[in-house]
């Protein structure tokens, strides 16, 4: 069994796989990946950030609001500005409002040791400009707080966050700010949200950073912690629009609805994020797409959600807790290094919407045996009937995935549930399976499992829904059902009946199948199993 050890250990999570068995980290796609609505224009570059010091107008808060120019209106604790221009605002308002009402105007907000509460509505304003331009003053620290209740014109919702906008909005620079939300949202903006820089951290009632067109993060370190979702862009009308990109940064979300939410694309390129959500970390009612970054999941729900695509790129993605962790309509893995924890499928294609679920029977059981030679005991269960089959795909084509599934039985689901299709063409997947008996490392009910490269090492429990390599593959693979049930943490190790190298695997869940497809294996040749230390099974390669 040739080049079976190249005493590599690929360390994730669950499990340890020695000799990456031919496994394939490809950067090709498949037809089904989409682009990024990501490339619309957005506001802001490099020059949003550029000013000339000298004309600068100095607003000083506090009792006595002040500024250097006629452009600031004042009117007791509120100070608005009616003109495009820098304006630097410093000080103190224990309970005042400063409003940007500045028509086409681009206005740049250079805060700097800015604190301002408003007890009864935002403490920042944007009504009106082209632009608006918060730029955080080198080692500056900044508040901004609202109250609990606003006071509206009638028959108005709006606004409704404690830094609100009705136009483009920019936050960048170096200095911090910290934003309370006490009303509803933190950060908003009706048309486009770019964050550029800064320590912000940000507590709101409900969403923490909200852009109606968009929210584009291009770095800072951003702490959320929200009663609604943590970042959300929710245009519904424009197909173009309603998008998340993050292309650098350091953010850390807790949130008790979803982490990341958009109508259209979430796309991720770069930077560090972390998410603590209570229903999804990140979902997405279209498509979403990773092409690099560390991502650190924990979820309620689904860890990524795609109602149409998943795609996976590249980066590194840890899905620490979650019901189901990858869920679309069609998810593609090029590359990346992905593990991913959960009670129920950790990677689950299905339609968006809720499939009834449809009993199977012990007739269509026994129609499906799984591809690959039975081990000891004769050969394993085959799988389930042709419920809910559609055009739903997993692709991989590269990286790595590791999958643990966890919780108690009557929860736990399947390593990857295609209620549909699974190609493989490169990559390597291991997969601690469920150890109740309805669910399985791998379960393709009525559609198919296709293997034409990369690595496939998966466990379970035996049971109705036990399922092998699907017999289209091009690859060779094993399927053995054990004599006993053996403890997680015992080593497994496959190796030619002839002798010679093998591959190791250490299932982080009790187990009695096997299943594994390499393209070191050679159709009609005997394969053993070694269970711990012990000769536990063999089986021919089909």
């Amino acid at each position: 069994m040739k080049n079976l050890t190249k005493q590599a250990l690929v360390a994730l999570s669950s499990a340890a796989l020695l000799a990456s068995c031919g496994a394939s980290n490809s950067s090709s796609s498949s037809s089904t990946d989409v682009s990024s609505n990501g490339s619309v224009e957005q506001h802001t570059d490099a020059s949003s950030y550029e000013y000339d010091e000298s004309s600068v107008v100095i607003l000083s808060l506090g009792p006595d609001i002040t500024s250097t120019s006629d452009a600031v209106s004042i009117d007791d604790a509120t100070a608005t500005i009616t003109e495009a221009g820098t304006y630097e605002v410093s000080g103190t308002l224990e309970d005042g409002q400063l409003i940007v009402d500045a028509g086409g105007a681009v206005v740049q907000l250079v805060l700097n040791g800015a604190n301002i509460t408003n007890n009864d509505g935002s403490a920042l304003v944007v009504l009106n400009a082209e632009e608006a331009v918060v730029i955080l003053a080198d080692g500056s620290i900044n508040t901004l707080t609202d109250g609990s209740t606003y006071v509206l014109d009638e028959g108005e919702d709006e606004p409704n966050a404690t830094l609100f906008s009705k136009a483009d909005l920019t936050v960048g620079g170096t200095g911090s700010l910290t934003v309370v939300g006490n009303y509803n949202d933190g950060v908003a903006s009706k048309d486009g949200l770019v964050i550029d820089g800064g320590n912000i951290d940000i507590v709101a009632i409900d969403d923490g950073i909200r852009g109606k067109d968009y929210v584009v993060i291009k770095g800072g370190e951003i702490d959320i912690t929200s009663g609604g979702d943590g970042i959300k862009s929710d245009e519904e009308e424009d197909p173009e629009r309603g998008f998340i990109s993050i292309f650098d940064g350091t953010i850390a979300v807790t949130a008790d609805d979803d982490g990341l939410q958009t109508t259209t694309d979430l796309v991720v390129t770069g930077g560090s994020l972390s998410v603590d959500a209570a229903d999804d970390a990140i979902n997405s009612t279209s498509t979403v797409t990773i092409d690099d970054g560390q991502l650190t999941l924990a979820a309620g729900d689904d860890g990524i959600h795609g109602d149409l695509f998943v795609t996976i790129n590249g980066g590194s993605i840890v899905i620490t807790e979650s019901f189901e962790g990858i869920e679309s309509e069609v998810v593609t893995i090029n590359k990346g290094d992905i593990d991913v924890t959960s009670s129920d499928d950790g990677i689950n294609v299905a339609s968006a919407e809720a499939a009834p679920v449809v009993e199977e029977s012990a007739g269509d059981n026994a129609t499906r045996p799984p591809r690959g030679g039975g081990g000891v005991g004769g050969g394993g269960a085959g799988g389930g009937g042709d419920a809910n089959v559609g055009e739903y795909y997993v692709y991989i084509n590269g990286g790595t995935v590791a999958i643990t599934i966890t919780g108690d039985l009557a929860e736990q689901g399947d390593g990857i549930d295609a209620n549909g299709h699974v190609e493989m063409t490169g990559g390597l997947v291991t997969v601690s399976g469920p150890t109740d008996t309805r669910n399985s490392a791998i379960d393709y009910s009525g559609g198919s499992f296709t293997m034409t490269g990369g690595t496939f090492i998966g466990t379970n429990i035996d049971g109705r829904n036990s399922e092998g390599i699907g017999a289209s593959s091009t690859q060779a693979s094993l399927y053995l059902t054990l004599d006993s049930v053996f403890e997680a943490g015992t080593p497994i190790y496959i190796q030619s009946s002839g002798g010679g190298d093998g591959v190791s695997f250490e299932p982080a869940n009790r187990f009695d199948v096997v299943v594994f497809g390499s393209p070191d294996l050679v159709a009609g040749e005997s394969y053993d199993l070694y269970v711990g230390e012990d000769l536990a099974g063999t089986a021919i390669a089909a």
